[in-house]
């Protein structure tokens, strides 16, 4: 059997969307089953055990895509063997867009308005001129900013390494967490849930929010 060509991916489990296979071609990767494959894009974020498996009868596999930039799931089965990559950064752009469609949404009081049956007084405040505390630094923190710009926000990032951020005003580490919530009027939550972030927003943080 001749060797895998280092361009030979598989997809699995069967039955994985279309538009991966799509993906994976215009990018230049030639589709193979497992046996014939250097790497492989696994898109079942749940089925933890099926990838086990795959990786249990054919460990050549020098590479492995999993498909959300969260990794948890896979943590029992990722090792030192192999190459692997996840998906951070892929949904940046369409998570911010929703993070600030959520955030105009609450600012203009979208939902009361959209259930409204007659015409009630003026409710809400304005997104322009707005400060703005984005929780991450990550590439949805990064969209998210580029998103904001027309708005004239005041931006304040908080996040573990205090580097510049392109389009943010001010940037400060975790340990001033509640000092960059004091004045805000959105917040951003743009981190992912682990451990050490469950339970980042509790009652202290909560108080010293403004009350809108």
């Amino acid at each position: 059997m001749e060797p895998p060509s280092s361009r030979s991916i598989t997809i699995q489990p069967p039955g994985s969307p279309q538009w991966v296979h799509d993906a994976v071609v215009a990018g230049g990767g030639v589709i193979a089953q497992p046996q014939h494959s250097t790497a492989a894009v696994w898109t079942a974020a749940k089925d933890v055990e099926g990838l086990r498996s795959l990786l249990r009868d054919h460990p050549h596999l020098e590479w492995v895509q999993v498909p959300f930039a969260g990794i948890e799931n896979f943590l029992p089965v990722i090792d030192d063997n192999r190459v692997w990559t996840c998906g951070k950064g892929v949904y940046a752009e369409p998570v911010a867009e929703h993070a600030l469609g959520l955030a105009l949404a609450g600012m203009r009081n979208i939902a009361d308005y959209g259930r409204a049956t007659q015409w009630t007084g003026p409710v809400g405040r304005n997104l322009l001129g707005a400060t703005v505390t984005i929780v991450g630094g990550g590439g949805i923190t990064e969209s998210l900013i580029r998103l904001l710009l027309p708005f004239h926000c005041t931006i304040t990032v908080v996040r573990r390494n205090v580097e510049h951020i392109d389009g943010a005003d001010t940037v400060v580490g975790q340990e001033n967490l509640v000092d960059a919530l004091v004045g805000a009027d959105v917040v951003f939550l743009a981190l992912s849930l682990t451990a050490d972030t469950q339970g980042l927003i509790g009652r202290p943080e909560l108080e010293v929010m403004e009350p809108h």
